[in-house]
């Protein structure tokens, strides 16, 4: 069973980020952050690979040694992703509005619109 967070904005759909590490992240680091509009975590991640690099230069590092730090870099944002997409849309504007477990997604969606919809009469 996976985790999602629910954030919403009057009027507007709602926000689905599932809680726990990131593929896409880890894959794609501040790329992935550009996607979704968080342009300083971008900076910081692209700032922090950057500087690794440069030390990992500067301090003549063997290519394993730079293949072990890069991949580390990139656990550390896949693990932190998702944290930092819901921190980014509650400074958006955007409030949690419920914790829901399920199975996939596609479930999650379903569960929370029950939970919110309102029967016409």
């Amino acid at each position: 069973m996976r985790i999602y967070l629910v954030h919403v904005i009057p009027n507007t759909h709602p926000v689905f980020v599932r809680d726990g590490f990131s593929f896409m992240a880890f894959v794609f680091s501040g790329f992935w952050a550009l996607w979704h509009r968080m342009w300083f975590v971008s900076a910081m991640i692209f700032g922090g690979l950057g500087l690794l690099e440069l030390l990992l230069t500067f301090i003549g590092a063997a290519d394993e040694l730079r293949i072990v730090m890069t991949i580390g870099f990139s656990l550390v944002v896949g693990f932190g992703a998702h944290d930092w997409l819901s921190s980014s849309l509650l400074r958006r504007g955007y409030s949690l509005d419920d914790i829901i477990v399920a199975s996939r997604l596609e479930a999650a969606l379903r569960r929370w619109f029950d939970k919110n919809s309102f029967t016409v009469r």
